[in-house]
């Protein structure tokens, strides 16, 4: 009896002695884990760009129904009168004699 309860203890030791902190597994494990998701998403990427490549992924299919139009013409009407506009003020001050006012003066 004394035998088995030494047998016993002795293996109860070595499960416990396997169970203490080795930071060197615990980081060498760490390293494995991180390699492994860098690799995934190397791939990953990988199959991405392939897929965008051969145009089988994110494609924008054009709706002919619905054109937008480009431009607004009363918007644009509008900035062609304010340039117009400072196309004439400019030649005002270049053939005529323009007082400018002092703005620190009131």
């Amino acid at each position: 009896m004394k035998e088995s309860s030494g047998q016993i203890k002795n293996k109860l030791k070595k499960f416990f002695s396997l169970k203490r902190m080795n930071p060197h597994i615990y980081w060498i494990n760490l390293l494995y884990a991180f390699l492994f998701v860098v690799v995934g998403l190397i791939l990953f990427s990988l199959y991405l760009l392939s897929e965008i490549k051969n145009q089988q992924i994110f494609q924008i299919t054009p709706n002919s129904a619905n054109k937008p139009t480009i431009m607004d013409d009363k918007l644009f009407d509008k900035m062609i009168e304010t340039f117009n506009k400072k196309i004439v003020k400019q030649k005002e001050i270049e053939n005529g004699f323009f007082e400018y006012k002092d703005p620190s003066l009131k």
